[in-house]
C-alpha cells in the first residue's frame, strides 16, 4: 500500500542555487538545492531518493530490465545514485523529453530533507518520495511504502509503478513542505578609491555618481594611499561616497579652498556638492576615528560649512614650471 499525503507550502523564488551534480538522469543534490530542484528547473513532478548513509546501500541483487550499465556504476562514483533508481528514471525519458525529473541525496542531507517530509527514520536502502509541483513553489507529495531491498527488478517495477500513480491526475497527497531558498548575496559594488587628478577631479569627486566625495589631504612626502584610508574605502563601497586620496603639499590652494593650511596635514575632506555645496573636515588619520567620522555623516549628525566655491587643482605642467 502506498502512503499518500496533500495541501500547500510556502512560496519562494530562488536565483542562487547548488546546482545538481552527477548523472544527468538522476543528479544529487543537496539541502539548500532542495527548493530550486523542486520548483525552479521546470514544472515536471519530481522523485526524490534518500539514502541515509555517506555510503552507498550495498548493491542489489541484479534483475532482468535492470540498467546494467548503471548497476556497474553503482558505488563507484562519488555522485552516482544505485543503478535500480537510474533505471527508473530511464522509464520516464523518451529520447530527449522527461515527464519526470529526479535526483538523490545521501547522508545527513538526505536526513535533513526526510525531516522535512515528516520522516524520523529512513530505511537503509533509502527512501523514494514522489511530488507533484504546481508551479508556486506548492504541491503534493506520496511516500513509497514498499520494500527496495528484494531485487533490483522488483525494485525498478514496483518504484515505477508508485511514481506513475503518485503523479496521476488523481493523486491525493500531503501538502509539500516548503524548503527554504538558497540566500542570494548582496551583490558587492567595486571599491571607489583613486588618486586625485587635475584631471578625474570635476568627474570623480565634484561631479561624480555619488553625492559625496572624501579626500584624504596627504601631507609632504606621502605619495601613496594610507592602508587606514583605503581601509575606509573599501568598508563603504556600497555607500553613496566617493573616495579620492591627494598628495596635498604640493596644492597649497587646494587646500586653502577648506581653509586649512598645508602644516595642518593629513586630514580628511568631505564635500557635498549641488546647488550649495558644503564641506566638513576631519584632522588625522587614525582609523577608529576617521571610521566615526564617516558614520557620523552618513547618520546625519556631522556638522557640514558652506563651500563658496569649489577649489581646483593646479594642472601638472604649471606645478612643474614652479618647482623649476
Amino acid at each position: 500500500m502506498l502512503r499518500v499525503v496533500l495541501a500547500a507550502a510556502l512560496a519562494a523564488s530562488a536565483t542562487a542555487v547548488d546546482r545538481p551534480k552527477g548523472s544527468t538522469l538522476a543528479p544529487s543534490i543537496k539541502y539548500t538545492g532542495t527548493h530550486a530542484f523542486l520548483h525552479s528547473y521546470d514544472s515536471l513532478p519530481k522523485v526524490l531518493l534518500l539514502v541515509p548513509s555517506g555510503e552507498k546501500p550495498e548493491k542489489i541483487e541484479e534483475e532482468e530490465g535492470v540498467n546494467e550499465e548503471s548497476v556497474k556504476k553503482e558505488g563507484t562514483k562519488k555522485s552516482e545514485p544505485p543503478g535500480w533508481f537510474t533505471s527508473v528514471a530511464v522509464k520516464f525519458k523518451d529520447g530527449r523529453k522527461k515527464t519526470a525529473s529526479f535526483a538523490w541525496l545521501e547522508g545527513e542531507e538526505a536526513r535533513k530533507v526526510a525531516a522535512r517530509f515528516g520522516l524520523s527514520e529512513l530505511p537503509t536502502v533509502g527512501a523514494v518520495i514522489a511530488c507533484k509541483v504546481d508551479g508556486q513553489a506548492s504541491g503534493q507529495f506520496a511516500v513509497y511504502e514498499g520494500t527496495l531491498s528484494e531485487g533490483a527488478g522488483k525494485a525498478v517495477r514496483e518504484v515505477h509503478a508508485f511514481v506513475q500513480s503518485a503523479i496521476g491526475d488523481e493523486m491525493e497527497g500531503k501538502p509539500l513542505p516548503a524548503f527554504p531558498p538558497p540566500d542570494v548575496p548582496r551583490k558587492t559594488a567595486s571599491i571607489s578609491n583613486i588618486e586625485l587628478t587635475h584631471d578625474n577631479l570635476p568627474t570623480h569627486c565634484f561631479g561624480g555618481s555619488k553625492s559625496l566625495c572624501v579626500i584624504a589631504l596627504l601631507p609632504k612626502g606621502a605619495d601613496s594611499c594610507p592602508e587606514p584610508f583605503a581601509d575606509l574605502a573599501r568598508r563603504h563601497r556600497n555607500d553613496p561616497i566617493q573616495f579620492a586620496w591627494l598628495p596635498a603639499a604640493r596644492q597649497p590652494e587646494f587646500v586653502a579652498g577648506f581653509g586649512l593650511e598645508p602644516s595642518a596635514l593629513p586630514q580628511l575632506v568631505a564635500v557635498r556638492t549641488g546647488k550649495r555645496s558644503r564641506y566638513a573636515t576631519h584632522a588625522g588619520l587614525e582609523p577608529t576615528a576617521i571610521g566615526g567620522f564617516i558614520d557620523n555623516i552618513l547618520g546625519g549628525g556631522a556638522t557640514f560649512k558652506k563651500l563658496s566655491e569649489l577649489p581646483e587643482l593646479t594642472p601638472p605642467y604649471l606645478l612643474e614650471k614652479e618647482e623649476l
